[in-house]
């Protein structure tokens, strides 16, 4: 509903509907009886004791204090004390609860008594007898407040003022809004305040002229008058630096957060300015009302429902400004950006303001009409409580803010220049100035945004309090709470701070190279030992703090901590006895670390387990096999580790070749496939040591076994092997050099050879078993050879 609308409506219902108004104002009255009943409790606690005595003395039941038996026991006693003092609570409960239902009455009675009540008190306070001087002396404040303020916007705003205000800036790259426009709005609100004086000065003046011999009365009319007129001139203001006309501007970080091109929005933009002017601008006229009138020596009955009265409609018009704009809020804070792409918690806030501000002006109202039931004295009136508030947490985020962002871009152009050919922002690795941000805690300038929210809502809370005056809590109470307070935010900052720091140097160190699955020694490289240690680093560090925090909190709360820490040492004993094979894998781990032994990312072996590092915790790590298992390793079941991933690594590869081959002729064909594959500009820059040949190295009975060998970095001799084993085939295809494949030969009793021709011719029977002997031994011995592979490559 549009505000004309429910101000309209709110006013027809007063004028046209009293008897309505009357039972609206009692079921609201009484929907906050039980809240009222416990303010009135902690209100008047004094009072109690001297109560509590006269209604003992002037009972005539209650018995002596000599009439109890001499051998009653303590238990009994404290009984009968513990019965006493229920009693006596109760009895101070029905008192108050009969107090308050007896003041709530007598308001509600002077609920009919109001348009009278003001009627009489104009007629009694007015120098010549009528209500309408009042209204006359209130007129010509208003068009003289006018004329002062067109006459400083005349002499001062236009030839002074807008000179002296900066251009408009446009925030920097993943800045905030609000922080690029706080020079603007200070100066502007200085400037303003300085126009409102000299208009003041000048209205002023010309009232003396005007009204040469003013009465109190007159004199309080008039200085009212002008302090309205200035607070909605002030509302106005608020809402324009907060709004600002011709633009849609969103109050959030990143790409996006800018002026806005949607012409709808800027409509949309303009016409909530105007709502939320114009409810700003009814509350004050209400409120200054209410004021002026306890001034003139209204009664209090009357004056305290019609507070109440217009409090509430005060709440209804600021509430419905807001409600009936609630999509061009979210549309201005977002400016353009896709609702997933901002934090968490900017999306909480984006769900959960109007349901806050709902709250605040509610609890606001209860606790005033609370207070007028009770006839205590009322504190910062209800609407100026909730800009002190909103002010607050404006000023404090943008103040904060803007530092934050100076501070970082100093930091950025002065201490640390970019490098040739690098525009991008060194704030954020390798993301360009222009490049939207994630919505994470991802960098310092993120976690100070952070932080100034924290503040700025530390200041709405303290404002708050200080606006309702609620009842202090008292001496050490208020102190823990501060001092609560400061350790989390310390803590939360120190935690944040760490973290960063630690994610930016891993990221610094750079990625852990990938590994191929299915290769053994899989990956091409392995991380840093910085980049090793630092996680377990951040872990520790980060459980410190949080350690730290928890025993701060708890000193803060006053728990001794010292049977804490005594404690402490007791369980570490006993868990020290009774897991004492944790105890040896986390010190083993320690001195594996320490020693270097391993990082993540590199192809270790222990015993019969081999794999890559995949993660390191703090008893154990887990090996990735490149057929894909994962085993966990117990540091403490750690005997022997090799370490397949350090400085380099050579690959020996055996040849068989026939008995008629030239071996120096194979010698200088592999020296010179080595130098070509040095060449190669894919695999020469992996080698440490070029292709070449160790000669013959064993011979066997149906082969030469020739071996090569080069040396690469580790990660990468499974790669080139298959490129020499591809090579080496075509070259001896092409040079004509054969492979020697496995023979057996068989001699049979009588047959004939070169040394004796006549011999017997064999059979196909005895042919067919000698195969089969010949087979069954050929079987045997590669049944052996799998074997002793099997057992050398068991964990391949």
């Amino acid at each position: 509903m549009p505000t004309a609308t429910l101000i309209s409506s709110a006013f027809s219902l007063r004028f046209r509907r009293p008897v309505r108004l009357r039972a609206a104002a009692l079921l609201l009255l009484l929907a906050l009886l039980p809240t009222a009943v416990a303010s009135a409790q902690t209100a008047s606690p004094q009072t109690s004791p001297p109560q509590a005595s006269s209604s003992q003395a002037s009972s005539p039941q209650a018995p002596p204090a000599t009439a109890a038996p001499a051998a009653a026991t303590p238990g009994a006693a404290a009984t009968g004390t513990t019965d006493g003092m229920m009693m006596l609570m109760l009895s101070e409960g029905r008192d108050r609860m009969a107090g308050f239902r007896g003041k709530l009455a007598k308001r509600l009675r002077a609920t009919p008594e109001i348009p009278s009540a003001i009627a009489t008190t104009l007629a009694a306070r007015s120098p010549t007898g009528e209500a309408g001087h009042f209204l006359r002396i209130i007129g010509l404040t208003i068009v003289l407040m006018a004329v002062g303020h067109g006459v400083q916007h005349l002499v001062y705003g236009r030839p002074v003022a807008r000179r002296l205000l900066p251009r408009p800036a446009e925030p920097r790259p993943g800045g905030s809004v609000l922080a690029a426009r706080f020079p603007r709005l200070l100066v502007h609100t200085l400037l303003t305040l300085g126009g409102m004086i000299l208009a003041a000065l000048i209205a002023s003046g010309l009232g003396t002229a005007l009204i040469p011999d003013p009465t109190p009365m007159t004199e309080k009319t008039f200085i009212l008058a002008g302090a309205g007129y200035l607070l909605v001139w002030a509302i106005a203001l608020f809402w324009r630096l907060v709004l600002p006309p011709g633009a849609a501007v969103g109050y959030g970080t990143g790409q996006g957060a800018g002026r806005s091109t949607d012409d709808g929005l800027v409509q949309a933009v303009r016409r909530m300015r105007r709502d939320l002017t114009a409810s700003g601008a009814f509350g004050v006229a209400l409120m200054i009302a209410t004021i002026w009138l306890e001034a003139l020596g209204m009664p209090y009955d009357p004056h305290a429902v019609l507070v109440a009265l217009f409090g509430l409609l005060t709440v209804l018009a600021t509430l419905g400004a807001l409600y009936a704009n609630r999509r061009t809020v979210d549309r201005a804070f977002l400016a353009g950006r896709p609702a997933g792409s901002v934090a968490a918690l900017e999306r909480l806030t984006l769900s959960l303001w109007f349901p806050i501000v709902a709250a605040y002006f509610a609890y606001a109202w209860v606790t005033l009409v609370n207070r007028l039931i009770l006839g205590w004295p009322t504190e910062l009136p209800l609407l100026l409580g909730a800009y002190a508030v909103a002010g607050a947490i404006l000023a404090v985020y943008a103040a904060v803010t803007y530092a934050t962002e100076w501070l970082f871009h100093q930091r950025r152009t002065l201490w640390r220049p970019l490098d040739d050919g690098q525009d991008g922002d060194r704030d954020g690795i390798g993301e360009p100035a222009d490049a939207p941000r994630p919505a994470t805690l991802d960098s310092y300038e993120a976690l100070a945004r952070r932080v100034a929210g924290i503040l700025a809502a530390a200041a709405g809370v303290a404002v708050t309090l200080s606006v309702w005056n609620v009842p202090r809590m008292h001496g050490d109470a208020a102190d823990k709470l501060v001092g609560i307070m400061t350790v989390c935010l310390i803590g939360y900052v120190a935690y944040h701070g760490v973290r960063i720091g630690i994610d930016r140097r891993l990221a610094e160190e750079g990625p852990v190279p990938g590994t191929v699955p299915g290769d053994e020694g899989s990956g091409h490289g392995s991380a840093s030992r910085l980049a090793t240690l630092l996680p377990l680093v951040r872990n520790f560090i980060l459980l410190s703090i949080v350690g730290a925090i928890l025993l701060s909190v708890l000193m803060e709360l006053g728990v001794n901590i010292a049977p804490l820490f005594a404690g402490a040492g007791i369980a570490g004993i006993a868990i020290g006895f009774g897991a004492q094979t944790l105890i040896r894998d986390i010190f083993s781990g320690a001195f594996f670390l320490i020693d270097d032994a391993f990082r993540k990312g590199e192809y270790i072996e222990i015993g019969s387990i081999r794999g890559t590092v995949e993660k390191i915790s703090v008893r154990s790590m887990q090996l990735r096999h490149h057929r894909g298992p994962l085993h966990t390793v117990p540091f403490g079941e750690i005997h022997q580790l090799t370490n397949y991933s350090r400085d380099w690594v050579i690959m020996k590869l055996p040849l068989r070749i026939t008995y008629d081959t030239d071996v120096e002729k194979v010698r200088k064909h592999i020296k010179q496939l080595g130098e070509a594959l040095l060449e190669d500009p894919e695999l020469g820059p992996k080698f440490l040591q070029p292709l070449k040949s160790q000669g013959v190295i064993q011979m066997e009975d149906s082969a030469m076994i020739l071996r090569v060998k080069f040396m690469t970095r580790p990660g990468d001799q499974w790669e080139i092997r298959k490129r020499v084993f591809q090579e080496l085939h075509a070259l001896f295809r092409r040079e004509g050099i054969r492979f020697a494949h496995r023979e057996v030969t068989v001699r049979f009793a009588g047959e004939a050879t070169a040394a004796s021709p006549t011999g017997a011719p064999i059979g196909e029977e005895a042919r067919t078993l000698a195969a089969g002997a010949v087979l069954h031994t050929l079987g045997e011995d590669a049944l052996d050879a799998d074997a002793a592979a099997g057992r050398r490559k068991s964990a391949l």
